[in-house]
C-alpha cells in the first residue's frame, strides 16, 4: 500500500495530473489481465480530458501539455515526486489503482469508465478462474 506521503500526495493532484501518472501503469495491469479491444477502450475513455485544453501551442505549433482544475492550471510535481510516486503505484493491485482514479473527482464519462473497467476486469477474472 502506500505511505501517508504518496496518499497525501495522489490526494492532492487534480483529476488529470493523477490519470496522467497512474494510467500507464494500470494499463499495463489491465491488459495482462484482460487484453481485448473493450478494456483497451475503458482505459482510452478514462484518460480522456474533462474540459477541452485550451489553446497552447509552443514552438512550431506543437501542443504544450496542460492540465486544467476547477479552479484553473494544475501545479505540476516535481519529477522525483512523479517518480517515487509511480514507483511506488506499480507495487499496487489493479483494483488498488482503480480505486486511487475513483476517489479524484472525474467528469461523467471518466467515473463511468472507472466503473464500466472495475465490473468488466471482474468479469474477465471471474471468467479465468472457472477455466482454470
Amino acid at each position: 500500500h502506500l505511505d501517508k506521503r504518496h496518499r497525501d500526495l495522489l490526494k492532492a493532484l487534480p483529476y488529470e495530473l493523477r490519470v496522467r501518472i497512474v494510467l500507464p501503469i494500470l494499463r499495463q495491469k489491465a491488459l495482462q489481465l484482460d487484453s481485448s479491444p473493450e478494456t483497451s477502450s475503458l482505459l482510452d475513455a478514462i484518460g480522456e480530458p474533462r474540459v477541452p485544453p485550451p489553446s497552447n501551442a509552443g514552438p512550431g505549433g506543437l501542443q504544450e501539455p496542460s492540465f486544467m482544475t476547477p479552479t484553473g492550471p494544475a501545479e505540476p510535481i516535481s519529477r522525483k515526486s512523479e517518480h517515487t510516486l509511480s514507483s511506488s503505484l506499480r507495487c499496487l493491485s489493479l483494483r488498488s489503482l482503480i480505486v486511487s482514479l475513483n476517489r479524484a473527482p472525474a467528469g461523467e464519462r471518466q467515473q463511468s469508465a472507472i466503473d464500466d473497467l472495475l465490473h468488466h476486469l471482474r468479469l474477465q477474472s471471474r471468467r479465468l478462474e472457472t477455466l482454470a
